[in-house]
């Protein structure tokens, strides 16, 4: 039977809802657990405005989540977004013996850690370190420097950074549910690690982690990270835009996008409509359905138009021969990748989490490709773990034979 520390916990606080999902490690291949979530409140733009109602969120996302799988949750990798989130490549350099050292891979962990130290202002901490290319004595530019002799090391990284007291406000919350946080992930990176093939990777790939209250964006070209950021709009401006037009309160507008709402205008009868509920008492108020996915096409242009200005002022909006892929929640809008196509020209796509064994059919939808994300990311992370203290052995046992 397994043990309560054996188990894969990805935890992704969005502003819509908390969503905990289980797995477990057999033979190097994952077999869902279990899963669990529940409906956010405590958020404003992206960020934790009350901490009690997030914690009440989280508290009954892994309830669910260990009671549909019959275990206890002791620790979770946490997905960490927003409009506070940069990505800055920073330089780092490690110096090796002056008559010329193999490069180890003791070296190639001081330099990340480095450019982990690279200066941030006091309000802001470092979430990831992502080593994107290696210079060997200042002339060869490698992608793996380990076995090569060098006097000195010099490195790239995407460092992705969040706002100290944001970040801070996710691991409370998650210590206050009583769970310990393996490790705090960028959301969109995450989402990668579970929807992207290594080919797209290389071509030149943007992901976009689609939420309620930020779209979390992540750009691969040549493999690397080059691009990571939060943008502060979201499924909340899809909902509120509704609202306001129709008239009618956010909740009814979610219901209304849910079920009628579509990005596209073009194949909306014009002659069709819905009964949108009142503000108050009064009587229900009828709309042409194309007013409503007029109203999300414009909201979808503007948002698709600003991931172009940050994809083409970071340099990459001509690099995506893969593509974007959209994931998160507002993903699931009929029609968005159609106007992502149309105001970006490349190819979209939804990204779904991979098919592990036994995973549920009812989690085969792009809202839960970030949970599945930080549950990949825990594995690897347990992964690099183990070799770390089997190569600790080694060099003990070397010591004392």
């Amino acid at each position: 039977m397994a043990k309560s520390s054996d188990y894969l916990v990805g935890l992704d606080l969005g502003s819509y809802r908390t969503r905990c999902l289980v797995a477990l490690e057999e033979d190097s291949h994952l077999r869902f657990i279990s899963h669990g979530s529940a409906p956010s409140r405590g958020w404003a733009r992206g960020v934790i405005a009350d901490q009690d109602p997030v914690l009440a969120s989280v508290e009954a996302a892994i309830e669910e989540a260990e009671r549909n799988g019959g275990m206890v949750i002791e620790s979770a990798v946490v997905g960490v977004g927003g409009g506070h989130i940069h990505g800055n490549i920073c330089h780092s350099y490690v110096n090796l013996s002056a008559a010329g050292e193999e490069i180890r891979q003791e070296h190639v962990d001081d330099l990340v850690k480095a450019a982990a130290q690279a200066p941030l202002s006091s309000d802001r901490t470092a979430i990831q370190v992502v080593p994107l290319e290696f210079t060997v004595d200042q002339q060869i530019t490698v992608k793996n420097p380990r076995g090569m002799k060098a006097r000195r090391l010099d490195g790239h990284a995407q460092v992705v950074s969040a706002a100290a007291q944001a970040h801070n406000n996710v691991h409370a919350v998650v210590n206050r549910a009583g769970i310990v946080v393996e490790e705090t992930v960028f959301e969109a990176f995450a989402a990668a690690q579970a929807i992207l093939e290594e080919q797209e990777r290389e071509l030149g790939v943007a992901v976009a982690d689609m939420g309620a209250g930020s779209i979390d964006l992540v750009v691969y070209v040549d493999n690397d990270l080059r691009l990571a950021m939060g943008i502060p709009l979201g499924g909340d401006h899809f909902v509120n835009d509704v609202a306001e037009v129709m008239r009618t309160s956010r909740a009814d507008a979610e219901m209304l996008i849910q079920q009628y709402g579509c990005a596209t205008v073009d194949e909306t009868p014009s002659n069709v409509s819905v009964e949108v509920p009142a503000l108050s008492d009064g009587r229900p108020q009828t709309y042409p359905r194309r007013l409503l996915n007029e109203v999300l096409r414009a909201r979808a242009e503007e948002v698709f138009g600003v991931l172009g200005r940050e994809l083409r002022r970071a340099g990459v909006r001509d690099r995506l021969i893969g593509g974007l892929v959209l994931t998160g929640g507002l993903a699931a809008l009929a029609g968005a990748c159609d106007v992502a196509e149309d105001v970006l020209d490349c190819n979209a796509r939804i990204g779904l989490p991979p098919r592990i064994e036994d995973l549920p059919d009812q989690l085969d939808q792009p809202g839960w490709a970030t949970a599945m994300g930080l549950v990949l990311y825990g594995q690897r992370l347990r992964l690099h773990r183990k070799r770390r203290r089997e190569k600790a052995r080694e060099w003990l046992k070397a010591i004392f034979e």
